[in-house]
């Protein structure tokens, strides 16, 4: 049976590396840790979610690929996961604001030396500022076209030190337009900017020049 997994989950996917233990908080069908663990890319995955139906879902996933290496949690973002030996975390298909709420609430996400591979399906400029002034360093950060939406998909590691990031870097992050769907995630970017931009000009003209202004720097910076 052939693992229906999304492009943007494919993507971090190519973000765990080879022997990896990973936990997949908020895995849904379970999906990402059947389609890491059946070619033996992760020596160990743990599918974790919040209600009763995913892991059940998951568990039916890892039956259907015959997987017996996979770990069924309920939990509330990290909070049940053993993070002992864990290497990498990911956390993908919701909200930059909910993944960093996640993050922020376990203080072992500072502890635990782990990688964070996170996706998030909105407000991704949310979750980049909550790194930088929490001291999760973004070490890579690719973009890719699924359906008819772009999306980051963003690997971290706590390193405890503070930084700036500029308003084209909180919009944009590390992505650049290089290649086909890092270009379409910038323009889609610049869309949205523009649409907000537009919906204040007579409310808020100051905050619709500002946007204006990082648009322009996006373009200039990004080569678009």
């Amino acid at each position: 049976m052939k693992i229906p997994i999304s492009k943007r989950l494919r993507l971090c996917a190519q973000l765990v590396p080879e022997g990896a233990r990973v936990a997949d908080i908020g895995t849904d069908h379970g999906y990402l840790p059947a389609y890491l663990l059946r070619p033996r890319k992760c020596t160990k995955a743990i599918a974790a979610d919040i209600g009763e139906k995913p892991p059940a879902a998951a568990k039916a996933t890892f039956e259907n690929e015959g997987i017996e290496r996979g770990q069924l949690i309920l939990s509330d973002g990290l909070k049940n996961i053993p993070l002992d030996g864990v290497s990498d975390i990911v956390i993908a298909g919701m909200g930059g604001e909910l993944i960093s709420k996640i993050i922020d609430a376990d203080e072992r996400s500072r502890t635990c030396g782990a990688n964070f591979i996170l996706q998030p399906m909105t407000r991704a400029s949310v979750l980049r500022r909550y790194l930088a002034d929490n001291g999760f360093e973004v070490t890579e950060e690719r973009a890719v076209w699924d359906g008819e939406f772009a999306y980051s998909v963003m690997k971290c590691r706590y390193t405890g030190v503070t930084y700036e990031i500029s308003d084209v870097h909180e919009q944009t992050g590390l992505t650049d337009a290089s290649y086909e769907d890092g270009r379409k995630y910038i323009e889609k970017q610049l869309e949205r900017m523009k649409k907000a931009a537009d919906g204040m000009r007579n409310s808020r003209p100051a905050e619709a020049e500002k946007i204006d202004m990082t648009m322009e720097k996006i373009r200039k910076e990004k080569g678009i």
